[in-house]
């Protein structure tokens, strides 16, 4: 199922979220105000930039387990991603790449 399972991730899952949450919001919180926050490795991390990722942890919790808040950690990285590119694309790679190998991860373990 790996090769059905790409495109899901890709166009279905990290698509949607990396537009809205770091498309979206972080760069709207990075536009409102400009030059405000602090260079991070190459990338200007403003106010907004860890609002971003918590609110993506908790957009996690459609299914009531705890567990799902450690989203917040990935989102630091899809968040600097896409700071330090201007774009989206490293961060949808990096989601869809992350989710496939959670759920290879998964499988061995499980399956």
């Amino acid at each position: 199922g790996l090769l059905w399972r790409i495109p899901v991730q890709l166009l279905v899952v990290a698509l949607p979220e990396e537009l809205f949450y770091r498309g979206w919001m972080q760069t709207s919180w990075a536009r409102a105000t400009p030059g405000a926050g602090r260079a991070f490795l190459g990338a200007r991390l403003g106010p907004g930039f860890l609002a971003t990722q918590a609110l993506f942890a908790a957009g996690h919790l459609v299914a009531l387990e705890p567990w799902r808040l450690a989203t917040f950690f990935p989102g630091l990285l899809f968040g600097w991603l896409r700071a330090r590119t201007g774009s989206v694309a490293a961060p949808v790679l990096v989601h869809a790449a992350s989710n496939l190998f959670l759920a290879t991860l998964e499988a061995s373990f499980y399956g």
